[in-house]
């Protein structure tokens, strides 16, 4: 009883500090703890901390290792450990976390996650750019499957793979404020996939956006088409859907756009990079025509649409009202179909 009462006045303590003030201890307290433990101080980190940030309601941890002052002061492990032990007297004040682009792997991720668990108002969490693999997505993944707060996660660029996003999903089950998911370039496979569609097609109706972008696998098919079209059909929350690098073809994307003549709420899909012809064309002008469609920007950059293609999509413009951004470049079309 006595150190629930001790710990309530910390935080009671802590709630009242101003954020300036408190990064000005956490900058001490850091540089403190890397010479007891012989660690280099990350300078970039001390600076962070010292910039005055008068109006901020929430202690705000963003240290992107792609911006120029932090280019040659990326976060490590090492870093991300001591940094957690300091900030841990603090965590009811944080509200995002942004380390993307830096060099944590699961051994800082695995610290990382029990301070991200510790949060009782994470709004977002970045931490695209990295090295965390299945043990770390794991570990983070533990920590916030029951979270209801967070409104952004970004894990782009990592090497979570099927393992670690299958455990990550399982937020989606709970927190229905969740609205943006990026997953991208995890190396995914199709379990991964089929296991996001069946998720957001059964369980989860607020999730906005989602980026699954480069999929670890040689041919998208009919099989997992088929999962995300269902998806889309039952699923009335996404708005935004980013499948760059599917190898999706022209006959995967039909099924995909038989199952779009009931969706009322895509907004945005980016389908560049992947293998569409001329007949991929003429299944979206279908889609573009129906009554339901309120599609308004379609990425199709650098597939196989050709001319043909081009055309069958003017046609249906010519009748659409809703599509304000189309991007077809890098699909070899020539004088004939644009005009």
């Amino acid at each position: 009883q006595f150190i629930s009462r001790t710990k309530q006045h910390t935080l009671t303590h802590t709630s009242m500090l101003k954020v300036s003030d408190i990064k000005a201890k956490l900058a001490t307290d850091y540089t403190k703890a890397c010479e007891e433990a012989e660690i280099k101080v990350n300078k970039a980190l001390v600076r962070f901390f010292n910039t005055p940030d008068p109006d901020a309601k929430t202690l705000n941890l963003i240290f992107r290792g792609n911006h120029k002052l932090n280019f040659s002061s990326r976060l490590s492990d090492e870093d991300i450990i001591i940094l957690t032990n300091v900030i841990e007297p603090y965590c009811e004040m944080v509200g995002h976390i942004d380390f993307s682009f830096n060099w944590i792997t699961d051994h800082g991720a695995v610290t990382l996650a029990k301070l991200i668990g510790m949060v009782p108002s994470l709004l977002s969490l970045n931490l695209q750019g990295n090295d965390i693999e299945i043990d770390g997505a794991k570990e983070i993944a533990e920590q916030i499957k029951d979270n209801t707060s967070l409104e952004y996660i970004n894990i782009n660029n990592n090497n979570i793979q099927t393992d670690g996003v299958l455990q990550l999903i399982h937020i989606l089950f709970n927190n229905k404020n969740l609205k943006e998911l990026h997953i991208a370039d995890n190396k995914i496979n199709h379990d991964g996939i089929s296991g996001i569609m069946s998720v957001l097609g059964w369980h989860n109706n607020t999730l906005e956006v989602l980026n699954i972008d480069n999929a670890y696998y040689d041919s998208i098919g009919q099989e997992i088409a088929i999962h995300v079209a269902k998806m889309l059909q039952s699923n009335s929350g996404i708005e935004k859907l980013s499948m760059r690098k599917h190898a999706l073809n022209s006959d995967g994307l039909y099924i995909m756009t038989e199952h779009l003549l009931d969706n009322n709420r895509l907004r945005i899909l980016d389908l560049s990079c992947n293998k569409i012809s001329f007949k991929g064309c003429e299944a979206l002008g279908k889609f573009l025509l129906g009554e339901n469609c309120v599609l308004e920007s379609l990425n199709l950059s650098n597939n196989r649409t050709g001319h043909y293609g081009a055309k069958a999509l003017a046609l249906a413009l010519s009748k659409n009202r809703t599509l304000r951004h189309l991007d077809m470049t890098t699909n070899d079309i020539d004088d004939d179909g644009l005009r």
